[in-house]
């Protein structure tokens, strides 16, 4: 009994890591200036570190294991691989950042999660951000029903 206690306890920080790890993504996003955002699993580490108030190395293995999913997925690429370790990034035109800039944290994460337990897909995914898109673009900017997505997306952006 005591083991199983443990080991929730273990997924319940791994959860908090993934949470921590995806709002630093968000603030990568929502300051970038240019087309990609770049990031080591180290830096994310020792900044999250930060506020957990555990040694990075901790997080280290939850955070690089994250990332190499979220590849697995298509969701981040990586940029680079060198002596000192993988370089991952994320592009502007890209689902994730898309959702990152709409969404919050908890909800991309039910997303990403919902997506490794094969309940959706990426293409769920891509639906749900131009439904949304199309959803925002005709509220806020009064368009009729017959203006098409692509100008709709454009418009929101």
């Amino acid at each position: 009994m005591n083991n199983m206690s443990s080991m929730n306890g273990v997924i319940l920080d791994s959860k908090k890591v993934k949470a921590l790890v995806l709002q630093f993504l968000k603030d990568l996003v929502a300051n970038a200036k240019g087309q990609l955002v770049t990031f080591r699993p180290a830096k994310v580490a020792q900044e999250i570190s930060l506020k957990t108030r555990r040694s990075p190395r901790a997080e280290s293995v939850v955070i690089r294991n994250f990332f190499e999913e979220l590849v697995e997925y298509k969701l981040i690429q990586v940029v680079k691989k060198s002596a000192r370790g993988k370089v991952y990034g994320i592009y502007r035109n890209s689902i994730l950042w898309s959702a990152l800039e709409k969404y919050d944290v908890e909800y991309v994460l039910s997303l990403i999660e919902s997506i490794v337990r094969g309940e959706k897909t990426i293409e769920d995914l891509i639906t749900l951000n131009l439904n949304n898109t199309s959803k925002i673009s005709l509220n806020q900017t009064g368009i009729n029903e017959k203006t098409t997505t692509s100008t709709r997306i454009t418009q929101t952006i």
